[in-house]
């Protein structure tokens, strides 16, 4: 069996083993707004890597620490984010499925790095300046086409303390619709004659 086709056995058993026990679902409403996940080897019900919730609970408490997923239907298209946003060196594996099937993503290749040699930059959970820091924080950009999509995630390059993984950390998720080609259109023509009443006002 090939390396490639060994690496994509795993992470389809990955995303089956994810799905499966995922408690807690996230509705995203897709404004480009960030949506947080955590990564706690020790908190985590299964004791695994994948992402759980550790701000909301069934019960309306604090975060239970069970799988976590996201799901979002797109009517069109739409752009998905995923970034690091707590310590830099994690990478993290992406699932998402639809009607289509599952397709297993990883995000961005940044260096590892040991807590032991020197403190690593860190956004404590600022999303968009963590995006905007690429070469320290590992992300993702996708383009989704129409559908309904559930999307989990896991750890795969933890940052490590004396060489032992610390398999803790957080990110986001965001998704953000792409306006439809007649709605763009509508958009800049309201633009347009906005623009043109301004300047015969200005005018008079």
């Amino acid at each position: 069996m090939s390396i490639l086709r060994s690496s994509f056995v795993a992470a389809s058993f990955a995303l089956s083993a994810i799905a499966a026990q995922a408690a807690t679902v996230i509705p995203v409403t897709q404004d480009g707004s960030w949506y947080a996940f955590t990564v706690d080897a020790l908190s985590a019900q299964s004791g695994g890597v994948e992402w759980i919730d550790s701000d909301h609970d069934l019960s309306g408490g604090a975060g239970d620490f069970q799988a976590l997923s996201f799901t979002f239907t797109v009517a069109d298209k739409a752009i998905l984010k995923l970034v690091d946003a707590y310590t830099a060196g994690d990478t993290y594996n992406l699932f998402i499925a639809s009607a289509s099937g599952s397709t297993a993503y990883t995000s961005s290749s940044v260096a590892a790095r040991d807590l032991s040699d020197a403190v690593p930059p860190s956004f404590n959970d600022s999303y968009d300046g963590a995006f905007a820091d690429s070469a320290n924080f590992s992300q993702l950009t996708l383009t989704l086409d129409a559908g309904t999509y559930t999307v989990t995630g896991s750890l795969l390059q933890s940052v490590t303390v004396d060489g032992f993984a610390l398999n803790a950390t957080s990110g986001g998720l965001s998704v953000t619709a792409v306006p439809e080609p007649t709605s763009l259109a509508l958009v800049l023509a309201a633009a347009g004659v906005v623009g043109v009443v301004s300047r015969r006002r200005a005018r008079g």
